[in-house]
């Protein structure tokens, strides 16, 4: 029974290692989507100020 308690034991532990792995690449993407976002949000905002700009001209 000790070694079938040890396979298990190892088993989770690699199961909660690749689970880990997994949450970390799941929030690097969101990062990523989240930079993405902001980058075209920022882009948006300049070709507003752009506008306005020109509007008051």
């Amino acid at each position: 029974m000790a070694i079938n308690e040890m396979e298990l034991e190892k088993t989770m532990a690699q199961i909660v290692d690749q689970l880990g792995y997994l949450l970390m690449e799941m929030i690097l993407v969101s990062f990523k989507k989240i930079n993405m976002e902001n980058l075209l949000l920022n882009e948006l905002l300049e070709i507003k100020q752009e506008e306005q700009k020109e509007q008051r001209f």
